[in-house]
């Protein structure tokens, strides 16, 4: 049977108050059963100031995590602040590892990480956390196809690193180390049985255009509309981004890229030197693209039918949730509306973590429930 726990802290300055706090709610010396692991999100100085390590060497057992701009447990609400779910069992079997720092090839990298975590484990696994680093370099999808090829499939849940200050200081946290560029996992076996739940944002009756091809397109990178460069695209409906630098945040968009199969969302995080598009994921074969648009009653119904679906389950001991970035971005000074919702709904149910990310990994439901890379979503797991 799994046991968890929830703790929170906003003490920034003190090391040792800030995690004596979390280990004060925790009681791990009680509570911890056979084998234990933390999954953490913290605003970024908790990771920069030493406290998420320092939590790993009180803890005494793995420990995972994002960099985040604000979150919310069953202890509390806030933006500068640090949370942790433990996660305990005697039938459970958890380990965890990381990648070390990643640069062009993945693959080599991955089955390092993947092979260390499967070390512990004498039966097949059944859910790898995913702690991810944000670098614009790569695709998120990526980071799901090579785990999903060594895994054979395990259902994959987790979150890129984040930050509020233009993707600067995005942390992936892995026990006492903390890095931009690093990959950690945590793999379970035995007596769990996750569900998932996800809604991606997409909202086609107030789009800023109609459907028109992506006429010249490489990995994430989205070079042509219509046969238009991309700005004089973007332009064509009075979006001015030919001066623009750093982190696309304003207005509120996404592209909603339709192939054959399916739909999915994508996220522009940025414009490269020759004025393309930077896709927070791959652009599909043969898509069409629909610039889309919403507000904040968008968000908070997505984030109501996503916790709906999971309460009607039966079996859920705690519910982990992330949400894409660009989701709070819309609340702008009220960031914490959504969280609200999440705390209200859950707090006095089952202990939670929900926090923002840089692009979400979820199993969904495309024909058969195979892991994806998503955008504009919130994702959750009851296990």
């Amino acid at each position: 049977m799994i046991k968890t726990f929830t703790a929170h802290t906003r003490e920034i300055d003190d090391m040792n108050i800030a995690v004596t706090e979390i280990l004060e709610q925790l009681k791990p010396e009680r509570n911890c059963l056979k084998n234990s692991v933390a999954i953490v999100s913290c605003y970024r100085e908790f990771a920069e100031n030493g406290i998420a390590a320092e939590l790993h060497r009180r803890l005494k057992f793995p420990v995972i995590g994002t960099s985040t701009y604000a979150l919310a447990t069953n202890k509390a609400i806030g933006e500068m602040d640090l949370a942790v779910l433990m996660i305990t069992a005697d039938d459970v079997t958890f380990t965890a590892a990381c990648s070390p720092p990643l640069e062009n090839d993945l693959t080599e990298p991955f089955t390092q990480m993947y092979q260390s975590a499967l070390a512990g484990h004498n039966e097949q696994p059944k859910l790898i956390f995913s702690a991810a680093p944000f670098l614009i370099g790569h695709a998120g999808d990526h980071y799901i196809e090579i785990l999903n090829m060594l895994s054979g499939g395990v259902p994959n849940f987790g979150a890129f690193a984040v930050d509020n200050e233009g993707f600067q200081h995005c942390y992936v946290i892995f026990n006492d180390q903390v890095e931009k560029d690093i990959y950690a996992i945590i793999v379970a076996s035995g007596n769990i049985e996750p569900h998932f739940a996800y809604s991606s944002t997409i909202f086609l009756d107030y789009a800023l255009s109609q459907k028109v091809p992506i006429t010249k397109y490489q990995g994430n990178l989205v070079q042509e509309v219509n046969g238009l460069h991309f700005t004089s695209f973007m332009e064509s409906l009075g979006l001015d981004l030919s001066s623009h630098s750093g982190v696309l945040y304003s207005p509120p968009f996404m592209l909603n890229c339709t192939d054959k199969n399916h739909s999915v969302s994508r996220v522009l995080v940025s414009l490269n030197e020759d004025g393309y598009a930077i896709c927070g994921g791959l652009v599909p074969e043969n898509a069409d693209v629909c610039v889309g648009s919403w507000d904040k009653f968008d968000v908070i119904d997505t984030t109501t039918q996503v916790i709906n679906k999971l309460l009607s389950n039966e079996k859920v001991n705690a519910i982990l949730l992330y949400s894409c970035s660009s989701r709070g971005e819309i609340f702008g000074r009220e960031v914490l509306i959504e969280a609200d919702k999440v705390h209200d709904t859950l707090a006095d149910k089952y202990p939670y973590l929900f926090t923002y990310s840089g692009g979400e990994i979820c199993p969904a439901d495309n024909g058969s429930m195979a892991n994806c890379f998503h955008n504009n979503t919130i994702i959750a797991c009851a296990f």
